[in-house]
């Protein structure tokens, strides 16, 4: 009886060690971006959606520039729909690239609520997932989590821009 809790003992720790290593191994695997993005409409379009005054749906691009905590820069562009309720927020949901001067790329698509603060600005915040990637970053996997703001009033600043901060987790496959 005593060999076999032992047996089962040192079964269980073995268990127990290859659980943490593999976890290690996992996390180690992964790596995180912090990135800061400003970008302005370069096309948007807006109808009303019928229902209720104030309540639109919209399709917009942006077009802008980003910063990433390893110090490198690309340039950012974002398509989106937008169910929006004035005064209210809504949803929007799109598409982001970062394209870098090396000619490697990034793509998310995305989800995001957009509220309505202080002032009238617009804030969101929301989810991604890396649905490609180009150059270094072939065959990148991974998701970020990101919020953004307008800067200012559209009376104060016409060209609309905004600002987004995200957080990047992903992994690259090996190279051999």
């Amino acid at each position: 009886m005593r060999i076999r809790i032992l047996a089962i003992t040192i079964i269980m720790v073995f268990v127990v060690f290859l659980s943490i290593s593999s976890t290690v191994a996992l996390a180690k695997s992964f790596q995180r971006l912090e990135v800061e993005a400003t970008s302005c409409p370069v096309n948007s379009h807006w109808l009303a959606a019928g229902d209720e005054a104030g309540h639109s749906i919209g399709i917009q691009q942006r077009q802008g520039d980003s910063k990433f905590s390893d110090g490198t820069t690309a340039k950012y562009t974002t398509v989106s729909t937008i169910d929006f309720r004035r005064g209210k927020g809504g949803t929007s949901t799109g598409y982001s690239k970062f394209t870098f001067e090396d000619g490697s790329l990034i793509i998310f698509s995305w989800k995001a609520k957009v509220t309505i603060g202080e002032g009238g600005l617009s804030y969101n915040e929301g989810q991604g997932k890396i649905i490609k990637g180009a150059g270094r970053f072939e065959g990148i996997e991974g998701s970020s989590v990101f919020a953004g703001r307008q800067l200012k009033t559209l009376a104060e600043d016409p060209k609309g821009t905004a600002l987004q901060n995200a957080t990047i987790t992903f992994k690259l496959p090996r190279k051999d």
